[in-house]
């Protein structure tokens, strides 16, 4: 036979909740009329214009966009913090002095500065428009939301990019394709 055991239960209250769900307001408009598509500090892209490092282009001078994505170095911080973290228990086998003293307070401040540095890195995000000057630099961020999203709008209101043909030079070969059939 197979004892039960029960434990006391304390008795739940059943508790008010009170939720607030953000309703889907429509987008922002300009006092122009213009629907607000992405809007942060420094950068406002609408359904007609590019609002960004001081400047203004209408959607139409725009003739595309690029991005660029770069990763921060790791590889100093961590072999500095590991340089660190290993010249540490030579130095507390060493007699108490002056010197081994400060090499132990510089071995800490290093191996605390190298983790800040891993947990505080971040990658970097940069956008480029071009237009008839030539391209331009309108937005870097480390914030990869809201990134995205501009480029997402981008893509929606920005005509993709006609290919263009392209015309061998000189020196180099000419291929032809054949129907065969």
């Amino acid at each position: 036979m197979m004892e039960r055991e029960s434990w006391p239960v304390a008795q739940s209250r059943a508790r008010p909740v009170l939720r607030l769900v953000p309703s889907l307001a429509p987008e922002p408009l300009t006092p122009s009329g213009e629907r607000v598509l992405v809007s942060a500090e420094g950068f406002r892209l609408t359904s007609e214009r590019l609002e960004a490092a001081g400047r203004s282009w209408r959607l139409e001078e725009l003739r595309g966009f690029g991005t660029r994505h770069a990763a921060p170095g790791l590889k100093l911080p961590l072999a500095l913090g590991a340089g660190a973290a290993l010249v540490v228990p030579a130095l507390l086998l060493q007699p108490g002095s002056f010197r081994v003293t400060a090499a132990l307070a510089v071995a800490t401040v290093l191996v605390f500065s190298s983790i800040a540095r891993l947990v505080m890195a971040a990658d970097t995000y940069w956008l480029t428009v071009r237009t008839a000057e030539g391209e331009r630099l309108v937005l870097c961020s480390h914030d990869h939301q809201l990134f995205a999203r501009v480029v997402e709008a981008l893509g929606e209101v920005l005509a993709p990019p006609e290919p263009r043909p392209v015309t061998p030079g000189p020196g180099m070969p000419v291929r032809r394709l054949a129907l065969v059939r």
